[in-house]
């Protein structure tokens, strides 16, 4: 399993904040803040998402939020496998271990 060498915020637009995770395995991804809010792991926000869902970014389930739900008000470690956040929304119940992030990489190379 692939394990972050660094986490840095990733600068743009408030659509296109995030982070970006530099990955021991050489690889480095980027993850715009509403992409990651949208793949959420937790119970709640999958039973908004079908197994088809291959891309949360085009969920119709999410167009529907408040102005800020997509931004990360806080960003921490969940021991030494996972990131959480606290959304603009409140939201804060998911867990993004280190393999699921590393798997839900949106870059072309990974998209293939």
């Amino acid at each position: 399993m692939a394990q972050p060498k660094s986490i840095t915020l990733s600068p743009g637009s408030e659509g296109s904040k995030g982070i970006t995770i530099a990955w021991d395995d050489g690889h480095d991804s980027t993850y715009p803040f509403p992409y990651i809010r949208k793949a959420c792991p937790c119970a709640m926000c999958k039973g908004e998402r079908t197994p088809l869902d291959t891309n949360p970014l085009a969920l119709p389930a999410f167009t529907n939020r408040p102005a800020g739900a997509f931004e990360a008000k806080d960003m921490f470690k969940v021991g030494h496998y996972a990131l959480g956040f606290t959304w603009g929304d409140g939201h804060n119940a998911g867990i993004y271990t280190w393999d699921y992030l590393r798997k839900m990489c949106p870059c072309a190379e990974c998209l293939k």
